[in-house]
């Protein structure tokens, strides 16, 4: 049971806050057990969920960033291919050979 308590408590600054059948409990600086009120529990949420949120717009910049790269690699790689193809003559070479 000890071992099952530490792995549910949660530390949110001076005040510890642990989940027990389903309840939220909070214990204060002085080691008093208090359940925690529903304004407590809505705000505990809103910050778990501020957080995975956070956690998923820096991975879907991240994501933004490695795209970007990518296809600005692919249209360089494309412009040089188009830039080294101009350099090559074929069509004035096919049409001023048959001149001659």
């Amino acid at each position: 049971m000890f071992i099952s308590y530490l792995s549910k408590l949660q530390l949110m600054g001076d005040i510890k806050y642990f989940e027990e059948g389903g309840k939220f409990y909070k214990i204060d600086s002085d080691g008093e057990k208090y359940r925690i009120s529903f304004s407590e529990e809505l705000q505990m949420k809103n910050i778990k969920m501020a957080r995975e949120n956070k956690k998923w717009l820096k991975y879907n910049f991240y994501a933004k960033v490695m795209l970007s790269i990518l296809i600005l690699i692919l249209v360089i790689m494309i412009g040089f291919t188009l830039f080294r193809l101009d350099k090559i003559d074929f069509f004035t070479g096919i049409l001023y050979r048959n001149a001659l």
